[in-house]
């Protein structure tokens, strides 16, 4: 029979800091008593959201730096998902994976319409001798972590207290690609992504970082429809590297969001868009000289 586990299960999107309690306490009382850790999560969110928070990459890579054994991930069309809670419970969690104790948060709910919501969750475990320990929600300022309250604050550019809340800074990966170059025209060359057409990422200028291949730079970043240039509809993150010369490689590439600067806006004209670029980049120079951009 395969080795006894502990197990916490959900989506986590964003594997923000109330999913890492969760799985910090699978991991660890797993290791307390010789056991195998588990995370079962389901590639994304059954129900419809605005934008994911982690692609099913990034989720991945967030939860191995988590020192998890094992990581199962479901598919939102899997025939998992169609199971009773008993059969889910039975099958997939006693047979399947020998489970000794389950890790949740105190509103969880499993099975078929959620119907194996908690009460019915600790009589089962009872039942079937399985462990049951349920965390608290973290909370931030008296507002319960979570994946959609995220959201709402990304949405805003609020990307200061998305870093609170995620551990760590708010950031998007992909590959460079040639536009008209309009930056470049202007006297700002920048790099534009094609990323995830899944990924939230929110409009508006902000102070960042660029990352490829370990090498870190300094940058500016602007997320919007670029409708100065009538280039209304798709959204494109284009980032100006600060006092950076020479060519960027198409290879993956990680810009982080450090703080915002300003909401996107059309401009009269091009010499208006020229002068406001300059004051941005005279911003985030003064930030990552100083910490701040007054």
């Amino acid at each position: 029979m395969n080795k006894k586990s502990v197990v916490t299960i959900g989506t986590f999107d964003g594997v923000h800091k109330g999913h890492s309690l969760l799985i910090d306490k699978t991991v660890s009382l797993a290791g307390k008593n010789n056991l195998k850790s588990i995370v079962i999560s389901l590639e994304r969110p059954v129900k419809k959201v605005k934008g994911l928070l982690t692609t099913c990459d990034e989720k991945l890579e967030e939860i191995k730096t988590l020192g998890v054994d094992e990581i199962i991930l479901i598919n939102v069309s899997s025939k998992i998902l169609t199971y009773t809670a008993d059969k889910f419970f039975d099958e997939f969690l006693l047979d399947g994976l020998n489970v000794s104790e389950i890790v949740c948060g105190s509103d969880f709910a499993f099975g078929k319409a959620r119907k194996g919501d908690m009460s019915w969750l600790k009589k089962k475990a009872k039942n079937n001798n399985v462990k049951l320990s349920i965390v608290k929600h973290l909370k931030s300022s008296s507002k319960q972590i979570s994946s959609s309250y995220i959201r709402t604050l990304l949405e805003k550019g609020d990307v200061k207290n998305v870093a609170k809340l995620l551990g760590r800074f708010y950031s998007f990966s992909g590959i460079p690609f040639k536009d008209k170059g309009f930056g470049k025209k202007l006297g700002f060359p920048t790099v534009n992504l094609k990323i995830n057409s899944d990924k939230l990422i929110p409009k508006g200028v902000y102070i960042s970082l660029i990352t490829q291949k370990n090498k870190t730079y300094t940058s500016v970043t602007s997320i919007g429809t670029r409708f100065t240039f009538n280039r209304g509809g798709k959204i494109v993150p284009e980032t100006h590297i600060l006092n950076f010369d020479g060519t960027w490689k198409k290879a993956l590439t990680k810009v982080i969001l450090l703080k915002k600067i300003r909401d996107e806006k059309k401009f009269k004209n091009e010499q208006a868009l020229k002068f406001q670029i300059s004051r941005d980049i005279v911003k985030s120079l003064r930030f990552f000289k100083f910490g701040e951009i007054a």
